[in-house]
């Protein structure tokens, strides 16, 4: 039998390192450490590429807290349970260094970059402001300047072998069928960088929706620039763009179901279950493409090895996080098997019970809205703050309205995100990292098996109840 790798290394004309070899002794180095996708890659690189020898992690201080305390903070959630009980020797791998990605040289002192630049040999830049509400100043410092940024120190780097930037499959959203290619550019982020940062607030919010021109908010805009930038400003280094679609909970690794956010139709779902959300905006057939963040994860880590030992740094090696062909699942099928599984595993402390209507009927939204949501959510505040405590059901609907008008965009339309790339990539893993690194199951994840441990996942790590509370909670929902 001929692996691909044996083709790999003909042509290459010299010895393929498998993924272990590739990371034994690299000083790897993390932007957006402490979002979804960055917390994953950490454990995942801390427990799986066993030699690897530091992970320096960007952060900044927040809410009182420094960077070794976050650092701490990510330490005790539930993702490094196994970590903790297998090799909790690797945790000190993991180094907090202070910086920002919305600052001028990412923030660092000058001591951190100098370390940063001798050291380092892996970068993963997955920092980044995922609202869709984001000012175009904020979106652009952020995300946009925040990559510039990120590639002047790597063009500094003695040691770097890959990059692997972390972009969306949607930053080209205005097109239907999007390739693993770098399409033209929708704005020269030279000049969007200068605008932003010479002009007023006020100024720019006037702008703003020109600048956009077909594109929906300013995340996917600054994202599509972030990619020119790394292209741009990546000659001579061997870079990766990964763009990964709707990221959800874990399939498996490091367990089944793990989540720590309520982005994208996350929050929608769970409000479903909990009996808040009874009617949505959108289209019955639109197709959602969804992949769970372990395989995500895999993805990140198999592309930097593989732009590493390819042996070329003129383009970017471009792949799709995503189902593309394999699964296509359209909003009524999701929400058909979401009301099934909530039947199955119901939430604790309903407040009504789950059901779930799309229409795309502006009128019949409203009125199901106002009937179904805001007349019971205004009695039931008026009956809690009688009881003398704090309103909350109003509120919520605010965020939960607002929410579903920012993805009107995204469940009213249908792309497909060819993957050709990805499916190469996993031809390419040597056999013996296929159990650790093998990015399988896009094509073979069962659909209901998803879904079930997806509202498993989302009621265990969002929610904190206890699956032991199953019982009482079906008794409760009749």
């Amino acid at each position: 039998m001929i692996y691909l790798e044996d083709l790999y290394e003909e042509s290459w004309g010299h010895k393929m390192q498998t993924i272990q070899e590739f990371y034994e002794g690299q000083d790897v180095f993390i932007t957006g450490g402490t979002g979804f996708l960055g917390k994953v890659l950490i454990e995942k690189l801390a427990r799986s590429c066993h030699g690897i020898k530091n992970i320096y992690v960007l952060m900044r201080p927040k809410k009182g807290m420094d960077v070794q305390q976050r650092l701490e903070a990510i330490y005790n959630t539930r993702l490094f349970d196994r970590i903790k009980k297998e090799c909790p020797e690797n945790m000190k791998k993991i180094v907090a260094v202070p910086g920002n990605c919305m600052e001028l040289q990412l923030g660092l002192s000058a001591s951190d970059r100098r370390m940063l630049e001798e050291n380092v040999s892996i970068i993963f830049h997955s920092a980044a402001s995922v609202r869709f509400d984001d000012s175009l100043t904020y979106a652009t410092l952020m995300n946009t300047r925040g990559a510039r940024e990120m590639m002047m120190l790597a063009r500094n780097m003695k040691k770097l072998k890959a990059l692997v930037h972390v972009s969306t499959c949607y930053c080209n959203c205005d097109r239907q069928e999007i390739d693993e290619i770098l399409y033209p550019p929708h704005a020269d982020w030279r000049e969007i960088i200068k605008m932003v940062e010479t002009l007023d607030e006020y100024t720019l919010n006037i702008l703003t929706p020109k600048i956009l021109n077909n594109l929906p908010n300013t995340y996917i805009f600054t994202k599509s620039m972030a990619e020119h930038v790394v292209n741009d400003l990546g000659e001579n280094i061997p870079r990766a763009i990964f763009r990964p679609s709707i990221v959800v909970n874990t399939t498996e690794d490091p367990f089944v179901g793990w989540i720590d956010n309520f982005n994208g139709p996350v929050g929608l779902l769970v409000a479903g279950a909990k009996g808040v959300v009874k009617v949505s905006y959108g289209y019955h057939d639109t197709i959602l493409d969804l992949i769970p963040v372990d395989l995500a994860i895999k993805i990140m880590i198999v592309s930097a090895w593989k732009v590493a030992n390819s042996g070329s740094s003129s383009e970017p090696f471009i792949c799709h996080g995503a189902s593309g062909t394999k699964k296509r699942m359209t909003l009524e099928k999701i929400i058909e098997m979401g009301l099934k599984y909530c039947e199955q595993i119901p939430f604790e402390n309903m407040i009504w019970k789950e059901s779930g209507i799309v229409t795309n009927n502006i009128v019949r939204y409203y009125c199901r809205l106002i009937y179904t949501q805001l007349i019971p959510a205004v009695f039931l505040d008026s009956i809690i703050k009688l009881s003398g405590h704090q309103p909350l059901l109003m509120k919520l609907h605010r965020r939960i309205f607002q929410a579903q008008i920012a993805l009107h965009y995204f469940v009213n339309n249908t792309w497909l995100f060819n993957n050709e790339n990805l499916f190469e990539l996993r031809k390419g893993i040597p056999e013996c990292d296929k159990d650790e690194f093998g990015a399988e199951g896009i094509e073979y994840v069962d659909e209901e098996e998803i879904f079930r441990n997806f509202l498993i996942g989302s009621r265990t790590y969002l929610m904190k109840e206890d699956p032991a509370t199953i019982p009482q909670a079906k008794v409760h929902r009749t």
